[in-house]
């Protein structure tokens, strides 16, 4: 009895292990697509990035993850009154953790891009920023994470008037990228939308892929 418990302890000692180092890199991921590629290249995507980077773009004293955190405050109280405590508690890791892995990244390990303006650049930025974010809160939320932004909005919705999650981030993203093109102009609007699409579809992709690799190795043990 004492053995099977003891591998029932470093069963679950590893599973969170492995849900503490994949959620980490996802954040990172993330981060990294945003600071040298959606940033540089002035893109949004829609969603609480989308306005950080605006918000970043207009005043640049703010860093991306600084205006992410100070977006993200006010619906995480009004999404801990709303849905609980609980879902406060595992919203919070990832409401400190990705802001910090933005700065960390924007802070050593940006790189230049002298041609930041030029059309080249700007077709890698979107399909490389939309696979490496995508990539990055597919990793988070398949292990268990929040990645906050609009997200939270979507489940405050979905709370309170039973709307499906995915119609209202369709529409807070829509709205996102409307107000980001009236201001970086119209043009950035169809990269904010093919980015958005690219974005979602390896989320999808990586969801999937990241819980048949749970299910292997979580069965295995």
């Amino acid at each position: 009895m004492n053995i099977q418990k003891e591998d029932k302890v470093m069963s679950k000692r590893k599973k969170h292990l492995t849900e503490f180092l994949f959620i980490n890199l996802g954040f990172f991921i993330a981060a990294m697509g945003i600071t040298n590629f959606l940033g540089p290249a002035k893109f949004t995507a829609g969603g609480f990035t989308g306005l950080a980077i605006l918000i970043n773009t207009l005043f640049s004293n703010f860093s991306i993850g600084q205006a992410m955190l100070l977006l993200n405050i006010p619906v995480f109280i009004l999404g801990a009154l709303i849905i609980g405590k609980k879902y406060a508690l595992t919203t919070t890791y990832a409401l400190i953790l990705f802001p910090f892995y933005e700065w960390f990244t924007h802070s050593f390990l940006r790189f230049d891009h002298p041609g930041a303006d030029s059309l080249i650049f700007k077709f890698i930025a979107v399909v490389a920023g939309a696979i490496c974010i995508g990539m990055g809160i597919g990793l988070a939320v398949a292990f268990g994470s929040n990645t906050g932004g609009t997200v939270i909005v979507a489940q405050i919705f979905n709370k309170l008037f039973k709307f499906p999650v995915g119609n209202v981030m369709i529409v807070a993203d829509s709205i996102v990228i409307l107000i980001c093109a009236y201001f970086l102009g119209f043009d950035t609007a169809i990269y904010a939308v093919v980015c958005s699409f690219l974005i979602g579809r390896t989320v999808n992709f990586t969801i999937v892929k990241s819980k048949k690799f749970q299910e292997n190795i979580f069965s295995a043990a």
